[in-house]
């Protein structure tokens, strides 16, 4: 076994356990359907993160909360629930169910920037009461009994300056995991020069906490570097996903010094069509995300990106995609990557 401190299983008090530090991270609108899929099929991730469920008006009955998590837990992998909201007595309510239901953790998110999402005071909202965090989380653990709760967050609302209030709130519930995104929640997804001193701050003042790092790993190295830097005890990548799937096993390999192994371009092109495979969407559905993922994969410039484009539907990619996987290894195969005009 290696002695690599993050691939060590993080084992919970009731004895369930993720198997690895090393995780993907909660993408609304991504990390579900095809994808779930396709990522699951090739084992390209040992957990799973889901996108936030919102608790608004009411606690979701067992049997719909059961069906959101279902495709989650067929994979036989560990799944981190994640749920959203403002009310602390329903929020709390909904973890415990989903651990009936065979979560391995119920998250709290008090991170997502979203304008919609803010509008009604959810999400990255939520760090501006870091005492509302505490309340929330202290009755989570309270309905959830030894089962393992966590949060995610950002470095602050506004500010930075904003993380040591946030921080002693959650240090006073402690939480089994938390998961830190380095930027505040007004700077969205914009670049910054400051990242890995963030979670270094963050480090310090949790230092009691199994700290999860989050933001900028596109790569492997990226992932040291934060290991490094930040002394976090196991990141999670999310954006990177889309770029390069295999991303998580890179930075497994990189852990036990092994070099990367790129996807090829047959494993690239198979990857998608099992995206544009999508039997919970209709023939004529849309097929941005197949865009979306073709983007990451081959860049906005490629030929391949610029043929799907010119699709109507998901059925047109999708037979677009199965006809150049035909002829992968003839003709089509030099046009696959940059635009040849």
């Amino acid at each position: 076994m290696t002695n690599h401190p993050w691939l060590q299983p993080i084992v919970f008090a009731d004895g369930r356990a993720l198997p690895t530090r090393i995780l993907p991270g909660p993408m609304e609108g991504v990390t579900e359907g095809s994808f779930l899929s396709a990522m699951s099929k090739r084992h390209f991730v040992n957990a799973w993160f889901t996108p936030f469920l919102r608790i608004s008006t009411a606690v979701p009955r067992r049997s719909r909360l059961q069906r959101w998590l279902e495709p989650y837990l067929r994979n036989g992998t560990p799944v981190i629930a994640q749920l959203m909201g403002v009310d602390s007595a329903r929020l709390a309510s909904a973890a415990a169910i989903l651990h009936g239901l065979g979560a391995t953790c119920v998250d709290l998110n008090c991170a997502c920037p979203s304008p919609s999402v803010l509008s009604n005071g959810g999400g990255g909202k939520r760090l501006c009461d870091p005492d509302w965090i505490n309340r929330t989380l202290n009755a989570m653990r309270e309905a959830c009994g030894n089962r393992a709760i966590s949060v995610k967050i950002r470095v602050g609302f506004d500010s930075p300056e904003e993380l040591p209030a946030i921080a002693a709130a959650i240090r006073n519930a402690k939480p089994a995991l938390v998961f830190c995104h380095c930027r505040t929640v007004r700077e969205l997804y914009r670049p910054i020069s400051d990242g890995r001193q963030r979670l270094a701050k963050a480090r310090d003042l949790l230092p009691d906490c199994l700290l999860i790092g989050n933001g900028d790993i596109l790569c492997a190295d990226d992932a040291e570097a934060m290991r490094q830097k930040c002394a976090v005890d196991g990141v999670i990548a999310a954006r990177g996903l889309l770029r390069n799937p295999a991303l998580l096993r890179d930075i497994h390999d990189h852990c036990l010094d092994r070099p990367p192994t790129p996807l090829s371009d047959s494993e690239r092109l198979d990857f998608l069509r099992d995206i544009a495979d999508a039997p919970e969407q209709g023939p004529g559905a849309k097929h941005g995300f197949v865009l979306r993922i073709a983007a990451g994969l081959y860049g906005h410039d490629s030929a391949l990106f610029h043929e799907l484009a010119r699709c109507r539907n998901l059925r047109q990619a999708n037979e677009y995609l199965h006809r150049l996987n035909a002829n992968v290894a003839s003709t089509a195969a030099p046009c696959i990557g940059k635009d040849p005009s």
